[in-house]
């Protein structure tokens, strides 16, 4: 049955190309013949019609149900003696911070000695990329920040004591 539906409408198709593209129709009979299909230049009416192929042999039975992908039931995953690893982008939150501040002493005085700072002492701080000179105007142990006035223009600013070093 799928076969002679199938060589009828291949006839169909045939007579319709061959009214709307009669110049085409020599073209389309070599790429017919290149493909190894039957092409000729008789009316669809009178096209042979090609003996219907046997249908194909199933191993299968009706009874059983035909899927593509069957999904295959999956034993449990054994479970693991503690919380599984996070998947982590880029390097450690403190790469580069800790170990420099734990392997060695640095120049600079450590935050957790503010009594280095005297009112009125010249020092030196860091802001974005510069480094200003200024005169320490008060110094809050509690929250580790400097108070200082800059030299050149005079204006106050408030810097932690990582940022500020002795001059």
């Amino acid at each position: 049955m799928q076969n002679d539906m199938k060589s009828t409408i291949q006839a169909a198709v045939a007579e319709e190309v061959g009214k709307a593209m009669a110049r085409q129709l020599e073209l389309l009979e070599k790429i017919a013949q290149f493909l190894g299909i039957e092409a000729g230049r008789a009316p669809a009416a009178s096209a042979p019609k090609r003996a219907p192929m046997p249908a194909p042999v199933s191993k299968r039975t009706a009874s059983v149900p035909v899927r593509k992908w069957a999904r295959q039931e999956a034993a449990p995953k054994p479970t693991r003696a503690g919380p599984s690893p996070q998947k982590s982008r880029g390097r450690p939150r403190a790469a580069g911070r800790t170990a420099p501040a734990t392997a060695a002493p640095s120049a600079s005085p450590s935050p957790e000695a503010p009594a280095s700072y005297a009112e009125g002492q010249e020092v030196r701080y860091k802001q974005g990329r510069g480094t200003f000179a200024a005169k320490v105007k008060a110094v809050d142990a509690k929250a580790k920040t400097l108070t200082l006035e800059r030299v050149s223009d005079g204006t106050k600013v408030v810097r932690p004591f990582d940022k500020v070093t002795p001059a």
